[in-house]
């Protein structure tokens, strides 16, 4: 008698098991029993309906036809190790399940098989779809205790006018621009407004002092006319240093800068 592929569901030939709905086996698994109740509906209710809860630790899963066989994998308990979930070898595990990862424990729980692997977040609930060609992946995530899968209190930037629905506009942040950083986010710093610094087109204003100024002379030469008694005594003879005049205001100076980047606003909201 054949069965089903991907869940192993039986298919009674045209004209078999006439008035057989009842069960022939004690306990019923893919490919062990042909009555319609154990072979396909007992299944269909399993598949849609029950849970298979696993106590995890530190020791991986092998996964028996019973356990696959349920619409939701369960996953509770401290995790002091990574751990991985896989079928046993001959076991269908195939098609749409429901997870959940309600551990505790700084570890990984992951689900595997011939083909690929997937890990399911902790603290999370949702649906992953599992085949033998591309192995297990995510299709849907959300929160174990809300349908939104960002956590209260996320802090994000929305290139936006306003905040989305559901989130609540932070205003204690204004006119700052951003420092990516490798670590030990969520700190300011400085004192000047961006848009202070950005609209500038000058440098400040600034006056030389003496200090500032290379370190240089002026010479001067002068003579004078001295006459001496008798006639025909007149002649130049050297004279002292003479001051030049003084020019200048002492004013300031700045230089031309160009400071107005292009930008993009965009507003910091916090998940309500």
């Amino acid at each position: 008698m054949p069965w089903t592929t991907s869940k192993g569901f039986s298919v009674p030939a045209t004209g078999s098991l006439a008035g057989t709905w009842g069960a022939d086996s004690s306990t019923p698994t893919a490919n062990s029993s042909n009555a319609l109740n154990e072979g396909v509906i007992q299944l269909l209710d399993q598949a849609l309906g029950q849970t298979t809860t696993l106590s995890l630790s530190a020791s991986n899963v092998t996964l028996t036809q019973a356990q696959t066989q349920t619409g939701m994998l369960r996953c509770a308990g401290t995790l002091t190790a990574n751990v991985a979930l896989s079928p046993d070898a001959g076991v269908l595990f195939t098609g749409v399940y429901c997870w959940e990862n309600i551990t505790t424990g700084s570890f990984t729980v992951t689900v595997t098989n011939s083909a690929g692997s997937v890990v399911l977040p902790q603290s999370r609930r949702g649906l992953m779809w599992i085949d033998t060609t591309n192995g297990p992946r995510i299709i849907a995530t959300a929160g174990t205790t809300a349908g939104d899968p960002i956590p209260v209190g996320t802090v994000m930037l929305f290139y936006q006018n306003a905040a989305p629905t559901g989130w609540t506009i932070s205003s204690s942040l204004n006119d700052y621009a951003l420092k990516i950083v490798s670590s030990a986010g969520g700190v300011t710093a400085g004192s000047v407004n961006y848009s202070t610094l950005f609209a500038r087109t000058a440098t400040d204003s600034h006056t030389l002092t003496t200090s500032e100024i290379p370190s240089h002379s002026h010479t001067s030469s002068a003579q004078i006319l001295v006459i001496a008694a008798g006639a025909g005594n007149t002649v130049w003879a050297p004279g002292g240093s003479l001051v030049t005049s003084s020019t200048g205001g002492g004013g300031g100076h700045t230089h031309d800068i160009d400071m107005r980047v292009k930008t993009a606003s965009v507003i910091l909201a916090e998940k309500a």
